[in-house]
């Protein structure tokens, strides 16, 4: 099984994982590194003054120096002490506001490159495992977080090496042109332990870590992989929307299915003990260096205090220096290689952020037309989603008039959503063009093609907040137009009770006096920002498949007062919903199969629609709904 953990990755991959980790930090903060550099060079400094003043103490005991001395420098010692207490309190406030600022900016930079990719690369199966992988790299540490605190603890382990190596070099030196030599093998020989015992460390961690991270990222087994990423049971599950269901139907049941039963499971059990074994001895050798690290401060202090012509203080300042010299190399050895490992897991969210468009950018301008005389044309397009075989659609073609009234029916699967997606330029066609008045639709800006069209899909959505911003989807926005066009959407009555109106807040995420619609009036609103945005192409993709026939007819009707002279295309299930409309496309099997006025369609016996509509018609004979014309 391969492991993201345990491969032995050559150290200039390393290096260049760090170094594309660090230049996005920098881009994001360019004076992060400088202030983490201060911070920690004033933290070190602390324990080093506290050091120093202890071995002038016994120093100056010895030498029987006056009490007023030792007092101004003892006095001295601390107020500077507390000055730079002061200061690497405020600094690392003000780094963790910066921490925290980057933090969300990294979240931001994410979100935003998948607002603004191409759809098409969001379903591709590669972006889909990329997202798996960034989901599984984030439950094992804390994203962008975890190489910040992660080169702090380095900093701090770098300028504690230097200031051990500053302050213990004059006894260093007085030691060698002594030849003091024991002491020097018997600190070689503790040093030779503790990387010893720190190689053994460093292996178990990465076992257990093996066990922990890659076995449950790679694993075939989806219960051993669910049960680890928690947010698979419990997303939303306190989201005060969801706890009917989870109340009624019990689902609570389900969520211990995929977490205490897994968690229980022998297999799971097995591969936690394992990580425990490897727990262990990261335990164990981590107690012997540590052990070699003191015994080897205490014994080399014993030995520099039988040298003569050391005095009492330098023998404490050098074994200061060499427990904090050794501690720290043992600390940035580990801290090293979680950065290393810190900064892998980011990996995959930089290909993300790095992905490349597919999709052509167009250049050219649409041109404004106030008579809205945009014509569409589909000349031949072939067209199957990322990763399928199947064509959703094959050599489709059709012309859109300017002003037309279409409707497009079939069955599921038949391409019907598809069109519109392509329409919109969601996606392109592998084979075929879509025309814009003559023109290529890849060839114009993409951000100016899209404002022809107002769209309704199925699955639209509404945001928690006013209502006026999810009409306008902006912030800004002409009050007055709003509130028309709920009206003209039919949301005119429910709007005058609200005491707010169209300030009021949707639903209770931001606002406890958030209003709750019901599933009607949530199209209402999605009917009304269409309306709102005024495009001259209006594309209602079955957003009300969830009411009544009567629902959808009155619906559809009446919105087809508000598109006036736009061209519109009204997408349904239901045939009856749709006969108002100039020209029916009967879409099967990713092909057009006919097109024609309801009574054309209707005449062709043998057709597709005939038999839809002769079978939709005895489903409301036999439940006594009754639709004008069936």
């Amino acid at each position: 099984m391969e492991s993201n953990l345990t491969d032995k990755l050559p150290l200039k991959e390393h290096l260049q994982n760090v170094k594309k980790i660090l230049r996005f930090i920098r881009e994001m903060d360019r004076n992060c590194f400088r202030i983490m550099c201060l911070v920690q060079a004033v933290q070190v400094s602390i324990p080093y003054i506290e050091l120093l003043l202890s071995a002038y103490i016994l120093d100056a005991v010895s030498a029987r120096k006056g009490f007023r001395e030792m007092m101004t420098v003892t006095l001295l010692s601390m107020t500077g002490i507390l000055v730079l207490r002061f200061l690497a309190s405020a600094m690392s406030h003000h780094l963790e506001v910066r921490r925290a600022h980057m933090s969300n900016l990294y979240s931001c930079i994410v979100q935003t490159r998948m607002l603004n990719m191409d759809f098409s690369r969001i379903d591709s199966p590669e972006v889909k495992k990329l997202k798996d992988r960034i989901r599984t790299d984030n439950n094992w540490g804390a994203g962008i977080n975890s190489v910040f605190w992660t080169g702090n603890a380095i900093l701090y382990d770098v300028f504690e090496i230097a200031g051990a190596a500053i302050l213990g070099a004059p006894v260093a030196v007085y030691l060698i042109r002594s030849g003091s030599l024991t002491a020097w093998l018997v600190l070689a020989f503790l040093l030779a332990v503790s990387v010893f015992s720190l190689q053994m460390q460093t292996h178990f961690r990465r076992q257990a870590d093996a066990y922990r991270y890659s076995d449950y990222k790679d694993a075939a087994d989806k219960e051993e992989r669910f049960c680890f990423s928690w947010e698979f049971a419990f997303a939303d599950s306190f989201n005060y929307k969801n706890s009917k269901d989870i109340r009624l139907y019990e689902s609570n049941r389900l969520m211990e299915r995929w977490t205490n039963e897994v968690l229980s499971h022998k297999g799971f059990r097995s591969l936690l003990l394992k990580g425990a074994w490897g727990d262990a001895g990261d335990s164990f050798f981590s107690g012997i260096s540590r052990n070699a690290i003191l015994g080897a401060s205490y014994l080399t202090a014993a030995l520099i205090a039988l040298a003569e012509g050391i005095t009492v203080g330098s023998v404490v300042r050098f074994a200061g220096c060499i427990s904090r010299l050794l501690t720290s190399a043992k600390g940035l050895a580990d801290n090293l290689s979680y950065f290393a490992l810190a900064a892998r897991r980011q990996l995959s969210t930089l290909e993300l952020i790095g992905l490349e468009d597919e999709m052509y950018k167009g250049k050219l301008p649409v041109e404004k037309r106030s008579d809205n005389a945009y014509q569409i044309e589909f000349r031949n397009v072939s067209f199957r989603y990322p990763g399928t075989e199947q064509y959703a659609l094959k050599n489709f073609s059709m012309k859109l008039k300017i002003g037309e009234k279409l409707a497009i029916v079939g069955m599921n699967g038949s391409g019907k959503t598809t069109m519109i997606k392509l329409l919109c330029r969601l996606y392109d066609p592998q084979q075929g063009e879509i025309l814009l008045n003559g023109v290529d639709i890849r060839k114009f800006r993409q951000d100016e093609y899209s404002k022809l069209f107002s769209v309704v899909f199925q699955d639209y959505t509404l945001f928690p907040f006013r209502l006026a911003e999810n009409v306008a989807v902006d912030q800004r926005c002409d009050r007055e137009l709003v509130q028309r066009s709920l009206e003209n959407a039919g949301f005119g009555d429910r709007l005058s009770c609200l005491e707010q109106g169209i300030d009021t807040f949707l639903y209770k995420d931001y606002d406890d006096s958030g209003l709750e619609i019901s599933g009607g009036e949530a199209q209402k609103i999605a009917i009304a920002r269409a309306v709102y945005k005024d495009a001259p192409f209006i594309l209602l993709d079955e957003p009300t498949a969830t009411l009544d026939p009567l629902a959808e007819y009155d619906i559809y009707t009446n919105f087809d007062g508000i598109v006036g002279e736009k061209t519109a295309i009204y997408i349904s299930h239901r045939l009856s919903s749709c006969r108002f409309c100039e020209k029916i496309a009967v879409f099967h099997e990713g092909s057009l199969v006919q097109l024609g006025t309801h009574e054309e369609l209707l005449a062709d016996t043998e057709g597709k629609y005939c038999e839809m509509w002769n079978a939709q018609a005895q489903y409301y004979k036999d439940t006594g709904i009754v639709i004008e014309g069936i």
